[in-house]
């Protein structure tokens, strides 16, 4: 059992990366449809309103991936320290992986937040689109 939870976790964790990288792919396709200077105003509008519903659901799997991740994490460091005395996965790693240098400035921060806070900037990025499309402005020619 312990070998399956921990097989699964880190396929949630696989999982939980393969995201930001699928979604940016979209999104490059979506913006260049929003953004390309040849675009109708039909085609930036379908295209912005995807780009949001594409953030909101890259962010929303992201997510449960990382839910699904840190469920077995901590299942595992519970198994871990009951049989073994002390634990490699969960708050323990974690800690242990906070008390090296890094490389840098950019360590101090969570990557998943840090990950959170770029895709919905695509968000915010599409909805900006999206009104200037709306308004009729002249900003996107």
């Amino acid at each position: 059992m312990y070998t399956a939870v921990a097989a699964r976790r880190q396929q949630w964790d696989n999982m939980l990366w393969q995201v930001p990288t699928l979604s940016l792919t979209a999104q490059a396709f979506l913006f260049t449809i929003a953004l390309g200077h040849e675009s109708s105003r039909t085609a930036r509008v379908i295209a912005c309103i995807l780009s949001i519903v594409m953030t909101v659901l890259s962010m929303h799997l992201m997510s449960r991936h990382r839910q699904a991740e840190h469920t077995d994490a901590h299942w595992l460091e519970a198994y871990e320290k009951t049989n073994f005395g002390r634990s490699w996965h969960g708050r323990a790693w974690a800690e242990a992986r906070n008390r090296e240098p890094g490389s840098g400035f950019l360590t101090r921060f969570k990557g998943f937040e840090v990950w959170m806070g770029g895709l919905s900037v695509f968000g915010v990025a599409a909805v900006v689109v999206l009104v200037l499309t709306l308004a009729q402005t002249d900003a996107l020619k």
